[in-house]
């Protein structure tokens, strides 16, 4: 019998929390360190962030039939043992071919180990829980994002190279975590289709079922929008400001980010209990693109911190739904490919830093760069409106059959 909080759900949580404490403690800065120590464009900054989003699209599109096939438990530790290698590989990098290898096996490792997290959370989860088991994930990546940023400055005054040889020791004690856990505690094994697998079995997932196709279609624009606040707007501030004046606002609203989050994350889940996944999605992507639209505006902290709370409203509604919204429209045996095929997503993160650079370039750090990212971030809400109705459709379809 599933329960609410079991040693293997609690173990996921809390190496979620770890994981993401790492990678906060670095990714958000990494495009001013770029920026202040090797003095790259724009554009050259943009893709080395959208080669870390093609690396994860790639292995996305295949990677979900391995999850439900193999032991998850192996599953994770190749992930793990990619993020270990990429950013104990970083300290030692000193040409651009390098961080563009760095970006890569880093994409690897997220597209391996994030949807073998929610499909173990969720397998290991009674469906009636599972929405709140995927809200204290959100809950615990946020607190994780608080405290972070403010811990990197102080790592970073001993240079960026400890502070990457930090992150890496943060993903070791993760690997030998899960390796003693699954020691003690054998992953059960979901009852699965027969047959070989095959990069093929994504593809078909996306042929069969359109509403899911659509879906992903408003996620893109979504991860476009969500991209620009680890690469453009980084830039834009290092731009306006001085990089010690960048890095601490830059600080501030990566703060303002988490405690928002950990404010109104309750409230999210009530109104998850009252409106539908969809409403939550439209409006949150209705947020998220005003927010965008008034990062551009004025070089105010105020406002920018104004900003960033409609941004990350938008940001807590989408994504709390996401995970909860695709649990609920497959099977079991497919919810390693469902979830790994939403990695698809990472098309809006491979196009937002390049396109967010490329604007940057042409118009310096002005409006009109997050006025024509937030129109873009917008045109997800028709697609999610579509989506639902033709999942509806089908669901009465189905029951009209039976």
């Amino acid at each position: 019998m599933r329960s609410k909080f079991n040693v293997v759900t609690s173990t996921i949580l809390a190496s979620v929390f770890i994981a993401r404490f790492g990678t906060f403690l670095v990714l958000p800065y990494l495009t001013l360190f770029l920026l202040e120590d090797f003095r790259y464009t724009g554009i050259q900054i943009g893709t080395i962030i959208s080669t870390l989003a093609l690396s994860r699209l790639i292995v996305s599109f295949f990677i979900g039939p391995y999850i439900d096939k193999y032991p998850k438990n192996k599953v994770i530790l190749i992930g793990l043992l990619a993020y270990f290698g990429s950013y104990v590989y970083f300290p030692f990098i000193d040409q651009y071919t390098g961080f563009i290898v760095f970006a890569a096996i880093l994409g690897f490792g997220q597209a391996v180990v994030e949807p073998t997290y929610r499909v173990l959370l969720s397998f290991y989860t009674e469906p009636e829980n599972r929405k709140f088991i995927f809200n204290i994930r959100y809950f615990l990546i946020n607190i994780s994002a608080a405290i972070a940023p403010l811990t990197s400055v102080f790592f970073q005054q001993f240079g960026t190279d400890l502070l990457f040889f930090t992150v890496g020791f943060i993903f070791l004690i993760n690997i030998f975590t899960f390796t003693i856990l699954f020691k003690k505690y054998p992953i059960e094994k979901v009852p699965e289709k027969s047959g070989k697998v095959s990069i093929f079995q994504s593809f078909y997932v996306f042929r069969k079922d359109y509403g899911f196709t659509i879906f992903i279609v408003a996620l893109i624009f979504i991860s476009f929008g969500y991209s620009q606040f680890d690469s453009t707007f980084s830039q834009f501030l290092g731009i306006t400001f001085d990089y010690e004046l960048a890095l601490k606002y830059f600080a501030w609203l990566i703060t303002t980010n988490a405690i928002t989050v950990l404010v109104i994350q309750y409230f999210v889940y009530r109104l998850g209990e009252v409106i539908s996944t969809t409403t939550c999605l439209i409006i949150g992507s209705l947020c998220l693109s005003l927010g965008l639209f008034l990062f551009g505006q004025s070089e105010s902290i105020v406002l920018l911190i104004f900003s960033m709370v409609i941004f990350t409203a938008g940001e807590v509604l989408v994504f709390t739904m996401v995970d909860v919204h695709i649990d609920e429209i497959c099977e079991d045996h497919e919810k390693g490919t469902y979830f790994a095929l939403s990695g698809v997503s990472s098309l809006g993160k491979i196009a937002g830093p390049s396109l967010g650079g490329f604007l940057l370039d042409s118009f310096g750090a002005g409006a009109m760069v997050f006025i024509v990212i937030s129109v873009i971030t917008v045109l997800s809400v028709p697609f999610f409106y579509l989506s639902n109705k033709v999942l509806n459709n089908k669901t009465h379809k189905t029951l009209e059959k039976h």
